[in-house]
C-alpha cells in the first residue's frame, strides 16, 4: 500500500520572525547589502540615515547593473540560490539569503527598487502586513509603501542602478533611543565600513567610492600597512584549493607605544 504524502510549507510569518534573529548588527548588515552593490559591479555606493524617531529610515543606493523585474523578484525570493551552483568570481553571496536577513534583523520593513536598461521595478516585504495576516500566502508587494514613493527619487534618470530601503526600524528604534544614539550609530557603521572594505576604498584608483550621509568614507587599514613601527610582515603564501587559490598573509602590528594618537590600535 502506497502511502501519500503531503507538503508542509513553512508558515511566512513564523519562518520570517525567527530570521529576525541571526545576530546582525547594523554595520555587519550594511555590509551585507554593500557586498550585493559589488557584485553588480558597482563602484559608488551611497547609505543614508535620516533621523524622523519612529519613522526614521536606512536607505542604501548603488550604480551597479541593476535588475529586471524577474531578477529582483529572485533577489526578494527566500533562498533563491543553491550555495552549490557555480558562482561568478565576482559574486560575493552564497545562499540567496544575505539580502532579505540583513535587513530584517533592522527593520520590519524592506522595500527594494531598481532600474535595468531604464525599466524600473519595486518590490517590498513588510512583516507588519505579513502579521496582520498570518494565515495568508507569502505577501510580496509591488512598489513602495504609501507615503514612501518620494524616498525612491534617487533613481530618477539613471539607466541602473538599484536602491534598499529600511523602514520601521524596531530593531534600532526602540523605547528610549534618541537622535544622539542614532549619530553614534552612524559613527560605529562608519568605523566598521572603513575597514571592511578598506582594500576596495583606498589609493587615487579605489575600486569602490562608499558614501554616508554625503560624506566619503576614509579607508582604514586594520593590518596597518606600511607602517614604520611594523615589525614584521610575512611573504604571500598561496594555497591551491577546490574553489580557487587562496592568498595567505601574517601580520605582526606595531606596539601600541609606537602608535600615536591617531593611530588607534586594530583590536580597538
Amino acid at each position: 500500500m502506497n502511502q501519500k504524502t503531503r507538503s508542509a510549507p513553512p508558515r511566512a510569518m513564523a519562518m520570517l520572525e525567527s530570521l529576525r534573529g541571526l545576530g546582525y548588527s547594523t554595520a555587519a548588515a550594511l555590509a551585507d547589502i554593500i557586498d550585493n552593490s559589488i557584485s553588480a559591479g558597482a563602484d559608488k555606493v551611497q547609505i543614508d540615515f535620516v533621523w524622523n524617531g519612529p519613522n526614521s529610515r536606512v536607505s542604501v543606493l548603488d550604480n551597479g547593473c541593476g535588475m529586471t523585474d524577474a531578477e529582483l523578484e529572485g533577489a526578494m525570493r527566500l533562498g533563491d540560490k543553491n550555495p552549490t551552483d557555480a558562482r561568478s568570481p565576482h559574486d560575493l553571496g552564497r545562499f540567496g539569503m544575505g539580502l532579505k536577513t540583513a535587513s530584517f534583523s533592522q527593520c520590519r520593513r524592506l522595500t527594494v527598487a531598481s532600474v535595468k536598461s531604464g525599466e524600473r521595478s519595486c518590490l517590498r516585504w513588510d512583516l507588519d502586513e505579513l502579521a496582520a495576516n498570518p494565515n495568508s500566502e507569502w505577501l510580496l508587494f509591488e512598489g513602495p509603501a504609501p507615503g514612501s514613493e518620494a524616498h525612491f527619487q534617487p533613481l530618477n534618470g539613471e539607466a541602473s542602478g538599484t536602491l534598499v530601503l529600511w523602514e520601521n526600524l524596531d530593531r534600532i528604534i526602540t523605547e528610549g533611543y534618541n537622535s544622539d544614539n542614532f549619530n553614534d550609530l552612524i559613527d560605529d557603521v562608519e568605523s566598521h565600513l572603513a575597514m571592511v572594505f578598506h582594500r576596495l576604498i583606498q589609493g587615487p584608483h579605489a575600486r569602490l567610492q562608499l558614501v554616508l550621509n554625503r560624506r566619503p568614507i576614509a579607508p582604514w587599514d586594520p593590518f596597518m600597512s606600511g607602517h614604520p613601527a611594523k615589525p614584521w610582515t610575512s611573504p604571500i603564501a598561496h594555497h591551491k584549493t577546490d574553489y580557487g587559490t587562496i592568498a595567505v598573509q601574517c601580520h605582526v602590528l606595531p606596539h601600541r607605544d609606537k602608535l600615536s594618537n591617531a593611530e588607534p590600535p586594530a583590536s580597538e
